[in-house]
């Protein structure tokens, strides 16, 4: 891959791609909770890295603490927002080796989750231009 490969814009098209999937309108999903989790957490990825792509910084890691930390070194976030998000960051924590961890999430979980993503998504299309 060479360096014009990834740049904000196609950060931007992936976040958009991955929530569209996560959350079909009309249409009973086709997905179960786990894989929307996942393209939900893609979605806030393509998102997030949409941002600091833009602003030319990169995240420490990919989970949803370090991508929050790193948005956070490009503008300030609303703490209620943050929380919203970080909580559901140990539903798959798959990233570690001391604590590998799965379960499913809730509806009300994806749910709150998607609206917490779309307000980021919210914010990197007016960040963004």
């Amino acid at each position: 891959m060479n360096e014009t490969d990834l740049d904000w814009r196609k950060w931007l098209k992936n976040g958009d791609q991955y929530l569209k999937a996560a959350t079909p309108k009309g249409e009973k999903n086709r997905f179960g909770a786990d894989i929307r989790y996942n393209l939900l957490s893609m979605s806030l990825e393509g998102y997030v890295m949409a941002i600091l792509d833009y602003h030319k910084k990169l995240p420490d890691n990919h989970t949803f603490i370090d991508l929050i930390n790193g948005l956070e070194t490009v503008m300030p976030i609303d703490e209620t927002l943050k929380k919203r998000i970080l909580q559901y960051e140990n539903i798959q924590s798959i990233c570690s080796i001391e604590k590998y961890h799965r379960s499913s999430p809730t509806k009300e979980e994806l749910d709150d989750l998607k609206g917490a993503i779309t307000e980021i998504s919210m914010i990197a299309h007016k960040t963004c231009v």
